[in-house]
């Protein structure tokens, strides 16, 4: 992540990533109670996820014809670092919104915020995803985002050149 201008390269490389894993395709696109038993999606149906379910941009959604989850995923916070200011250090925040009857899975056994983190956590926490360094977990927290959608927002730290 050198540069401003290679966020959009880097965001959309990690949007990419993200719906080849089908088990969060599945946590996302089925409203049912049981999505991970649910058939693999094929590309084209992981790729219609893009800007129907996973955005990449600060989106909180609105009224909704059916329940629904989603993922919003985009950059925040850009400052220098403290210890070496050719460093640019940034979060990349997921939201995790998911509409409130579509929280609990299986019987009331799981919860479907806590699944789609899991696959999340899987793919970025520690891993060379954004930036020079590994991108490790920073915090989590409860979101309420309006009176049918609630979820989680994480962030993991990014370091780039500034």
């Amino acid at each position: 992540m050198a540069r401003f201008e290679q966020l959009n390269k880097n965001i959309s490389g990690l949007l990419s990533n993200l719906i080849e894993n089908q088990n969060l395709c599945k946590l996302l696109f089925y409203a049912v109670d049981d999505p991970l038993s649910e058939p693999d999606m094929s590309d084209d149906q992981r790729s219609s996820l893009l800007n129907e379910h996973i955005f990449p941009m600060p989106k909180i959604p609105g009224e909704q014809e059916y329940e629904a989850s989603f993922l919003s995923i985009y950059l925040d916070n850009f400052k220098p670092s403290v210890e070496n200011k050719g460093v640019k250090e940034s979060v990349l925040v997921i939201d995790v919104l998911i509409h409130n009857n579509l929280w609990m899975l299986n019987d009331k056994a799981l919860l479907r915020p806590y699944l789609v983190l899991h696959e999340v956590d899987e793919m970025l926490n520690d891993k060379h995803i954004l930036g020079f360094k590994k991108m490790p977990f920073d915090r989590g927290r409860l979101v309420r985002y309006n009176s049918d959608y609630s979820g989680y927002q994480v962030t993991y730290s990014v370091s780039s050149v500034n």
